[in-house]
């Protein structure tokens, strides 16, 4: 009489078939905590971003977001205008226009997330070609200002993960922030 249960061989199989699954399924779960971490990323400077506004409106003077590299780290803070003529770079620099928060990591301090441009990456539409240069792109100085009205500097900056990229992009009449990650070669808003 045989009892019921299953054979040595049918048990193997069975966990061969979940090792195989496994397997086809870790690069999709990698990507996703991957492409989480960028966005995670670009919801904090986006928390910032809309601290900086505020202050500009609330007090009725300029702000700005100024970035900064130190070596390979890119971090940015949050400057008031103390003069009246503007947050300007030169201001900074000789302390008329105060810092008022940070300096804080661009990558919010995610595992595996840099400021940078992966090869081959596609420019955001409705930009053609390929993605190069520069990662934080908003203008020479790299000052994102707020106006008392509420409006920003247009600019962007890129950050990259080992199989993912996000854009950061700042539209400057509204002053929106979009976030973007680049899947399969096409730009999606998340």
């Amino acid at each position: 009489m045989r009892a019921p249960g299953f054979t040595l061989v049918e048990t193997l199989l069975v966990v061969a078939l979940m090792l195989v699954f496994a397997a086809l399924a870790a690069p999709a779960l990698r990507a996703r905590s991957v492409e989480a971490h960028l966005l995670g990323a670009g919801q904090a400077f986006r928390s910032e971003f809309r601290r900086a506004q505020s202050m500009a409106v609330r007090s009725n003077t300029y702000t700005a977001i100024r970035f900064e590299r130190r070596g390979d780290e890119a971090y940015y803070g949050i400057y008031a205008d103390g003069n009246g003529n503007g947050v300007l770079s030169s201001d900074i620099r000789s302390g008329h226009d105060p810092l008022v928060a940070g300096p804080f990591p661009l990558t919010g301090g995610a595992p595996g997330v840099r400021v940078a441009i992966n090869p081959r990456t596609p420019a955001v539409p409705p930009e053609r070609g390929l993605l190069e240069g520069d990662p934080i792109r908003f203008g020479p100085s790299d000052l994102l200002s707020f106006s008392p009205l509420g409006t920003a500097t247009p600019g962007t900056f890129y950050l990259a993960g080992e199989v993912a990229q996000a854009a950061v992009r700042v539209n400057g009449g509204s002053a929106r922030v979009r976030l973007m990650i680049c899947r399969g070669g096409r730009w999606i808003e998340r």
